[in-house]
């Protein structure tokens, strides 16, 4: 774990090549098709492991144990040194939490989906709360080298997947089915296919083999804001389309036809 270990080239290759968008540590993105849209938050969730230098030295970006005691990367933006990094990413990630809140607020896109490192359960609250105020749709993790699609009930009405078993590193484990009881989720090596349409996003867990280990459907988040606030108790009705507007208090009556 090193904290200077080339993250900025992984943003500056963004303008490299058109394969590869990171085009900052966080970010958003639009995704646009003929009948719905999609506003995207990709977020850094990396204070997890931004611990104290001296914590934990197998797990921590800021170890004293693995960085250069000279580590500097305030020429790119990053930490100054490793006795600030800690302190660096938990900022980033509080300005983070303001920014995405503000954008999902403003989003008019008919799905919102966040995309981050650590798990489904990290800061589950926090998720949840942009769920119920601001619409947040689905949230996308990885971090466990496995497949975990959790339901909504587990989140708090949140639907969230684990996509951690692309194969490239050792399964949390077995992926024999005569471990299943030792996994945490559906499956160990595999990947998940999204179809999405204006009305549901399906969600499947393809295991190695090719099978769909299990599937859920999504849906759009509904707001209080999105419906129209009713009228109050004793007020007219509205007038229907095409009849003339009622004249105002203490108006002479309207003449009747012909008169």
């Amino acid at each position: 774990f090193h904290f200077d270990n080339g993250w900025d080239q992984q943003i500056a290759y963004t303008w490299a090549s058109p394969r590869w968008v990171m085009p900052a540590a966080y970010y958003s993105m639009r995704a646009s098709y003929p009948t719905f849209t999609i506003d995207y938050l990709m977020l850094d969730s990396n204070f997890v492991d931004a611990m104290p230098p001296a914590e934990d030295a197998e797990h921590n970006i800021c170890s004293e144990k693995h960085n250069d005691p000279n580590a500097n990367c305030s020429a790119a933006g990053g930490p100054p040194s490793v006795e600030a990094c800690p302190g660096w990413f938990a900022s980033m990630w509080a300005q983070q939490k303001v920014w995405a809140e503000q954008k999902l607020a403003q989003s008019k896109a008919d799905w919102q989906i966040i995309v981050t490192h650590f798990p489904c359960g990290f800061e589950a609250s926090w998720f949840n709360s942009l769920n119920s105020a601001h619409g947040l749709d689905l949230l996308v993790t990885g971090h466990r080298h496995d497949q975990e699609l959790w339901s909504p009930k587990r989140m708090g009405g949140l639907t969230c997947f684990i996509t951690g078993g692309g194969g490239g590193i050792s399964s949390e484990a077995s992926p024999s089915p005569y471990w299943r009881s030792q996994w945490y989720g559906e499956a160990q090596y595999g990947f998940y296919d999204l179809t999405i349409s204006k009305a549901t996003i399906l969600l499947e867990s393809i295991n190695y083999d090719g099978r769909v280990a299990k599937k859920a459907l999504v849906y759009p988040k509904a707001l209080p804001s999105d419906t129209p606030a009713a009228a109050p108790a004793g007020a007219p009705a509205a007038a229907p389309a095409g009849a003339p507007a009622a004249a105002p208090a203490g108006a002479p009556a309207a003449a009747p036809a012909g008169a």
